[in-house]
């Protein structure tokens, strides 16, 4: 029986968890992968819409590598309003579309977080309040539990015409740090957009999970349909969110 790969896309701006590819097993035993998505901040005045597309190799057992892919959509309109997708992966070979899991709503102003299961048809509003900042360290390197980071600059390009800088971090996980006995070197390179203050480009490469590569593409810069914020109809909704 084949273990489902699912995928999860993270909404927090915690710096230290885009490290991670967790694993998990989910109520009926199944293995469930969470990958951390490319983090949009809710900041007003600049709106867009775009892709992200997603690759994810994985190493095997015994050599070789099982390659999968899927893309979501996501926006942001000039009230910092953020919507975004989670979607299945599908063989990196397949021109099937990526099963959509859910979407989700942020809304700064209103301080609410709404999420929709496709499966279901249902969706829950909770409280949310936006991160004032990502929270990245400064410091060349730093050291805790095992772990030091070290981050090197890349210089800048341009990444659909907009000006990006990009950032090489190396993680080096001493020996007996997770349970590991080994030496664990995870390496992250990043473009970042200030204009967009969101990367548009990430790869991450683990020895134990893989790579994984993050692009945004289509992107569009400008007020997103509206419609995109709001929930369409056939959902049922539950507020689960009291002031």
């Amino acid at each position: 029986m084949r273990t489902p790969v699912l995928l999860g896309l993270s909404l927090s701006l915690v710096f230290s968890g885009s490290w991670v590819i967790a694993q998990s097993h989910s109520s009926d035993g199944s293995l469930r992968t969470h990958i951390e998505g490319i983090n949009i901040p809710s900041i007003p005045n600049a709106p867009f819409t775009a892709k992200v597309a997603v690759t994810w190799d994985q190493p095997l057992v015994g050599g070789g590598t099982v390659s999968r892919k899927y893309y979501t959509q996501v926006a942001r309109d000039s009230q910092g309003r953020v919507r975004r997708e989670t979607r299945s992966f599908v063989a990196a070979n397949s021109s099937a579309e990526p099963p959509l899991r859910t979407f989700t709503i942020l809304d700064p102003i209103g301080a609410t977080r709404t999420t929709c299961t496709q499966s279901t048809m249902t969706c829950t509003t909770t409280e949310f309040h936006p991160s004032l900042s990502l929270g990245i360290e400064q410091d060349d390197a730093f050291a805790s539990d095992g772990k030091n980071l070290k981050r090197v600059s890349l210089g800048e390009q341009t990444i659909d015409e907009l000006p990006v800088k990009g950032t090489r971090e190396v993680m080096t996980t001493s020996a007996g740090s997770n349970g590991s006995n080994r030496v664990v070197v995870s390496n992250r390179e990043l473009w970042y957009s200030p204009d967009l203050q969101m990367d548009l480009s990430v790869v991450r490469d683990n020895p134990q999970m893989g790579q994984v590569t993050l692009n945004v593409t289509d992107l569009v810069r400008g007020e997103p349909d509206s419609s995109l914020f709001t929930i369409p109809s056939g959902y049922e909704t539950r507020n689960a969110y009291v002031r």
